[in-house]
């Protein structure tokens, strides 16, 4: 993959998802930090974890908390060349009629707005870098929204634009942006809350992070500002 040296961010690279996206870049080589919020994720964390990703607690909603974060992380391994947004949040099914104002507001600051910030820190740390990855999460209702899902998809949706953006600002530069669509992820938490759904049709977090991978490639170099669906058995 030659991300050897590679210095890549996840933002919440602490969750389920993210510690096996860092776990992936480190068998490639490359150099790992992640943001957390709450000391509850830090329990979760392997030994060896917390010895090979430098973790920095941030809230990546806030401008003042991004920007130390990414000055943290490159005092410990210098600018980042690969940014993935994994923070994010959903809500329980409700009706457009029935969603508050807080809860609206809420999806779009823990899924959109981080993106943005995240995002235009790494873009003004990157300078003109003939190499760099922006990775994000939005998710299925993005693509296929549906009733009761109306701030989380529109949120997500938010996400597939603002990569559409990115891709054309960035176009012809090296520097690419990309979004990754999934359907549920397997994780031992959506299985316990859903246990009467079919889990053998769901997306892994192994799977994913394969995707990811491809993304910050060689090989993925001229994919470019685009959204992929990632469903497995879920149509």
């Amino acid at each position: 993959m030659d991300l050897k040296n590679k210095t890549v961010l996840i933002t919440g690279g602490t969750g389920a998802l993210g510690q096996v996206v860092a776990e992936r870049f480190l068998a490639e080589g490359a150099k790992v930090a992640s943001s957390y919020l709450f000391e509850d994720e830090l329990k979760r964390l392997s030994e060896s974890f917390r010895k090979n990703v430098a973790v920095v607690r941030a809230d990546v909603s806030e401008d003042e908390d991004v920007a130390a974060l990414f000055k943290q992380v490159e005092m410990k391994h210098g600018n980042v060349d690969i940014l993935i947004n994994i923070v994010g949040g959903f809500l329980p099914k409700t009706s457009i009629a029935e969603t508050k104002t807080k809860d609206w507001e809420h999806m779009m600051t823990m899924n959109l707005k981080s993106v943005f910030l995240c995002s235009r820190a790494f873009l003004q740390q990157i300078g003109s870098s003939s190499y760099g990855r922006i990775i994000s999460m939005a998710a299925m209702p993005a693509l296929k929204p549906g009733a009761g899902r109306g701030a989380y998809s529109v949120s997500k949706a938010g996400v597939v634009t603002l990569t559409q953006v990115l891709g054309e600002e960035l176009r012809g530069t090296g520097i690419t942006a990309n979004a990754i669509a999934p359907s549920v992820i397997k994780t031992s938490a959506n299985i316990s809350s859903m246990p009467d759904e079919d889990a053998s049709k769901w997306v892994t977090p192994e799977e994913i992070a394969e995707t990811i991978l491809f993304l910050c490639s060689e090989s993925g170099k001229s994919i470019n500002g685009v959204c992929i669906p990632v469903f497995g058995g879920i149509s």
